[in-house]
């Protein structure tokens, strides 16, 4: 990845404005797709690639996956599917008829005919990542759609991406398909209630960048504090699984040994669970700005929202959204008092926020049918 905007852009206009114009006369293999996925084979790419393999659409279409943990699939016999590295998937983009994105991107053109797809990986809360505003630009179309998960973040979709509004394609994450559907069941042990926790990073030094100042990588415990905090909840029979941004430094943190207090990186969360899956096992979901809120939201739990340095956030990264208070539906945690209380009232059965929810859910999530990887597969007139 790199975080040099400066050479990023100089690449964008040199190198791949000339791969733009070329990849205009290079005929394209009407079966053949391309998933790209250059911070790893996960969230929405891979949802949609299991939707595929389900369905028998590797019967019909020859599927690349470029991704930088390939090696991690050299398992794969399936002679119409291929993981290769993202070099490699720059190559494959100039013959491939439809590509998809969930992270990053080709910065290259696509040409007539050929569909290159946007999913990206959640639905705008936070503000806008400071590498895509320096390095997009409406001179520049390198999406035929960007997907938006309703008719309310279409002009913010559109911002975002700088893109046309007609390149706006309503359509909700396939990672989300999976909570109408049956799947894995987990053994997390016999507990009352399991509370899942996701921060979004705070400082990530493989984005370049800190949103805060803030040192402690759980809000409102430092780490020899973290005993407490098991302690309360092995109290009320509560599970708390907190699990840290794919983007986030972890070295800060030493995980240590507790009993209902289950801390993860990204890497061991992933050894261990498929995030959505586990999603549908949860009580209820403990958050701050990440965009997991939205789809939280199509199950119809609770949801709290820290709020340690909500300040010093809006004044860096901010917000997409421009009333940030009024999309939190849930109980909003200013302090550990309040954290706690939250812990309790789940363990306790206490929902205060059904019906705010519920509101919010009709705004963000347009489709609620599971069929969210149909829709994105016509996007890129994929068809069996």
């Amino acid at each position: 990845m790199i975080k040099n905007i400066f050479l990023k852009n100089l690449l964008i206009n040199t190198v791949f404005r000339t791969a733009s114009i070329a990849n205009r006369f290079i005929p394209k293999n009407r079966n053949k797709i391309l998933l790209y996925a250059n911070e790893g084979f996960r969230d929405n790419i891979m949802y949609l690639f299991r939707h595929m393999m389900k369905n028998g659409y590797d019967k019909k279409y020859r599927i690349i996956c470029a991704c930088d943990d390939y090696k991690l699939h050299s398992a794969n016999k399936n002679p119409n599917v291929h993981f290769v590295s993202t070099r490699k998937g720059i190559l494959h983009f100039f013959t491939s008829s439809a590509v998809y994105y969930c992270f990053g991107r080709i910065p290259i053109i696509p040409a007539k005919g050929q569909s290159a797809v946007q999913m990206w990986h959640g639905t705008s809360f936070k503000g806008f990542d400071q590498t895509m505003k320096k390095t997009n630009s409406k001179k520049k179309q390198f999406y035929t759609k960007v997907f938006a998960s309703s008719e309310f973040f279409r002009p913010i979709v559109e911002k975002k991406f700088a893109c046309r509004p007609d390149c706006v394609y309503i359509c909700g994450h396939p990672r989300t398909d999976c909570f109408y559907q049956s799947g894995k069941r987990y053994n997390l042990g016999k507990h009352h209630k399991v509370i899942i926790w996701m921060p979004t990073f705070r400082k990530s030094e493989q984005l370049g960048y800190a949103d805060t100042n803030s040192d402690n990588i759980v809000p409102y415990y430092k780490k020899d504090e973290l005993d407490e905090l098991d302690r309360y909840v092995r109290e009320h029979d509560t599970l708390l699984l907190i699990k840290f941004h794919p983007m986030q430094d972890v070295d800060l943190c030493q995980l240590g040994d507790y009993t209902n207090l289950h801390l993860y990186t990204h890497r061991q969360f992933s050894e261990r669970f498929d995030l959505y899956e586990l999603l549908k096992q949860t009580d209820a979901l403990i958050t701050d700005y990440s965009s997991v809120f939205y789809d939280y939201l199509l199950l119809d739990k609770p949801i709290a929202f820290t709020e340690d340095d909500e300040e010093q956030y809006a004044s860096n990264r901010g917000f997409a959204v421009s009333n940030p208070d009024e999309f939190k539906p849930g109980m909003r945690i200013r302090t550990k008092e309040d954290l706690l209380q939250f812990i309790l009232d789940t363990a306790e059965g206490i929902d205060a926020y059904k019906e705010k929810r519920k509101q919010i859910n009709v705004l963000s999530n347009q489709y609620q049918d599971g069929n969210n990887c149909e829709r994105a597969l016509r996007a890129g007139n994929v068809f069996l």
